[in-house]
């Protein structure tokens, strides 16, 4: 791989990051730096399994996943992540820090793809699997990687294709433009202004003592957390939900995919998200109880659902 500008990292006295860690700024194509993480694995050859992109949900940044990369990493892949531009330590695309901000998912897209074409493809081994969480999962779906079958196969965990109350948000969304600017706070999207919100109020997981380790690493470092979302940002997820939601896109998708729904998710719509996987024509859905939206920051019980199900789906396609 050429070389990058270092990129920092943040660790905590009892999570550190899995060895071989290499952190970087990548330029896109319009001089914005992504920052991007990633883990070569050593062992031999023949018992290496190709290489995983890991992609977070909205507000989430790489440092968050240590425990799954190194879960990856045990398993035989490389692994590689970056923050999507506009959070965690990749660059925003407004002067305010602390604000979700994008005019169109298309920029995502377009990321991804340079990502995965002349970083991966140019630098990784082969097969490419591609994890996605919550917006994660949301791009990845609607990405021309995934059109071009860039991916050998796709794993999304609670992905961001719809909300309980949408309808109301969407009309909102239309008007906001009347009485307030595109990079004004969403309205009744409530900005955390940089407060924490207690365990017991989150509807994130049912782990305390995950929740607690990504609170560390935020105080450890606060500008790797955003407060809350812009008119904007609602407006352009808007946009990207009607394109994915279109049946012909849908069908156009000839990748293996492995959906994890949690049934009880207040964050994202799991009926939504029932919906589409019936449309998708070489998808397997998983319905689970009892977990909030970040199943991989869920209790021990939980997570090993996951990768009994990780490890079949990749294990039917000859990859584990």
């Amino acid at each position: 791989m050429k070389e990058y500008k270092s990129a920092p990292y943040i660790e905590l006295e009892d999570y550190k990051a899995p060895k071989g860690i290499n952190s970087v700024f990548i330029p896109m194509n319009d001089n914005k730096k992504l920052r991007l993480i990633y883990w070569i694995n050593f062992i031999d050859d023949n018992k290496k399994k190709g290489t995983v992109l890991l992609q977070q949900g909205h507000n989430e940044f790489i440092e968050k996943y240590y425990e799954t990369i190194q879960e990856l990493l045990n398993r035989g892949f490389n692994v590689i992540c970056f923050d999507w531009r506009g959070q965690g330590l990749s660059e925003k695309m407004i002067d305010d820090n602390h604000k979700q901000y994008i005019e169109d998912f298309n920029i995502h897209d377009c990321d991804l793809d340079f990502i995965i074409n002349e970083i991966i493809i140019k630098n990784f081994t082969q097969p490419l699997i591609g994890i996605g969480h919550s917006m994660g999962g949301h791009i990845l779906l609607s990405s021309k990687s995934l059109i071009k079958e860039k991916f050998k196969a796709v794993i999304l965990s609670a992905p961001m294709l719809g909300f309980s109350y949408e309808k109301l948000l969407f009309a909102l969304s239309s008007i906001t433009g009347i009485f307030s600017n595109k990079e004004s706070y969403f309205p009744g999207s409530k900005p955390n202004m940089g407060n924490e919100t207690a365990f017991e109020d989150n509807e994130l997981t049912n782990d305390r003592t995950r929740y607690t380790r990504t609170q560390k690493l935020v105080r450890k470092l606060p500008i790797v957390r955003l407060w809350g979302v812009t008119n904007s940002w609602v407006n352009a997820v808007k946009k990207n939900l009607i394109k994915i939601r279109q049946e012909t896109w849908l069908r156009s998708i000839q990748t293996r995919i492995l959906i994890i729904n949690p049934l009880e998710d207040k964050v994202v719509n799991p009926k939504k998200t029932i919906q589409i996987a019936n449309k998708l024509p070489f998808c397997k859905i998983i319905n689970i109880n009892g977990v909030k939206h970040e199943i991989l920051m869920e209790k021990d019980k939980f997570r090993k659902i996951f990768w009994e199900h990780f490890d079949d789906f990749l294990s039917d396609l000859k990859i584990l």
